[in-house]
């Protein structure tokens, strides 16, 4: 069950840096869906996964402002660790002048959209990977330490939470008034997003035996239309889903572990699976038969972009690869020389991700070829945020940047 504090809620649920009047924000004017066309406010920019952001992408991109985060040294399967900056999937999200992003180092931030100013912070036990989802006057989150968290957006305080079990990568979504998220306890979750009432859990599986956590379940962030919820697994299946009841319609099988999320675009889902079975997968919506699949190196931890009928996927192996989505037909190849988790965001005829390298890459849409390259402070695997041309993306050094013109 969801628990809600109350007045005498303990720091746990208390942001650690709160502002001295809660923040001023606009409102809510997207209706009963996580979607917007003129800004970002969840992962990949609405429940399909298929709105990248808003330009123009700058041609001379430079630094505007950064921050750096606060990290956490803990220990990793027993020997110490330090964990900063953002993960994977770890894209924020803009409403009005703020922008918010969780951290690796356990902290989650309103930061001042002009500035970086910290407007208010709360402070976690463990990470932030997953990307924030904006939803009316709340943020959903999910965090390593297995619990989803509801936020008051204007003062960072918790409305309620939820222990899902284990690890919680995936990110929220809300389409028809209904909040959507999978985890690494292998269900997928149908809650109230006012008080997290379950309307519905479903067990898909991908559980491992094994003592560790880590990628077991589903750490894919649903993709939600139609009626249908879209999630992968650990143990290599797309699960398609029915939305209101949470019965299964039909699952496929990609072959190994599918942590990128869903995209769903017309009468197909795309999902792209691991280095066992490094494929890009199409998948046609009503039966679940694959209709094309397309294979790289390295397999895929980058969630695919779909735009003007052209699929971009980003390898773990250092490539990124154009596809016709309806025939999977390559039109180019660009090679990154380096791993990326960094899913890639199309604006216009640009496309903009991170990379092992410590650069952010912006490549010509219709010809791959680069047009320019901005050195960070360290990789990054996360995802770009793109408002108004502006990029927000966070590294593994532990600074989050502020990108323009």
């Amino acid at each position: 069950m969801p628990v809600h504090p109350g007045a005498d809620a303990g720091s746990r649920d208390r942001p650690a840096e709160a502002p001295d009047a809660p923040l001023s924000l606009p409102t809510w004017a997207y209706g009963d869906r996580s979607a917007a066309t003129d800004t970002v406010v969840m992962f990949r920019g609405n429940p399909s996964h298929t709105f990248y952001g808003t330009g123009p992408v700058p041609d001379r991109p430079r630094v505007l402002w950064s921050v750096r985060m606060i990290d956490m040294p803990k220990s990793y399967y027993g020997k110490p660790h330090t964990w900063r900056g953002t993960g994977w999937t770890g894209q924020a999200s803009v409403l009005g002048d703020v922008v918010f992003i969780g951290s690796q180092g356990g902290s989650l931030y309103a930061l001042d959209k002009e500035s970086g100013a910290i407007r208010w912070r709360y402070a976690a036990g463990a990470m932030f990977k997953s990307s924030v989802c904006l939803y009316r006057d709340r943020l959903y989150v999910g965090n390593v330490d297995d619990w989803l968290r509801c936020i008051d957006l204007a003062t960072g305080r918790v409305v309620w939470r939820l222990d899902t079990g284990r690890d919680l990568d995936s990110s929220a979504c809300v389409e028809g008034g209904w909040l959507y998220i999978a985890g690494e306890n292998g269900h997928v979750r149908c809650l109230h997003p006012d008080t997290g009432a379950l309307r519905w859990r479903t067990f898909v599986g991908g559980l491992s035996p094994g003592e560790h956590t880590g990628s077991y379940g589903s750490e894919t962030s649903p993709a939600v239309a139609d009626g249908e919820v879209y999630t992968g697994t650990y143990d290599g299946w797309l699960h398609c889903i029915d939305a209101e009841y949470g019965t299964r319609r039909w699952r496929a099988f990609t072959g190994d572990d599918t942590d990128a999320s869903p995209v769903i675009w017309q009468d197909r889902v795309f999902a792209a699976s691991q280095d066992k079975a490094p494929y890009v997968h199409c998948f046609d919506r009503i039966t679940g038969e694959r209709l094309w699949q397309f294979h790289v190196v390295g397999g895929f931890w980058a969630t695919p972009a779909v735009a003007d009928e052209r699929v971009y996927a980003a390898s773990a192996g250092g490539t990124i690869h154009s596809l016709d989505a309806g025939t999977g037909r390559l039109h180019w190849t660009h090679e990154l020389g380096v791993r990326t988790w960094s899913s890639p965001c199309v604006i216009e005829d640009r496309v903009v991700l991170g990379a092992s390298d410590g650069r952010l890459h912006c490549l010509d849409a219709a010809t791959g070829e680069t047009v320019w390259a901005l050195e960070l402070d360290a990789r990054t695997h996360s995802t770009p945020c793109i408002v108004d041309g502006r990029i927000y993306i966070g590294t593994a050094g532990g600074t989050f940047y502020c990108i323009g013109a």
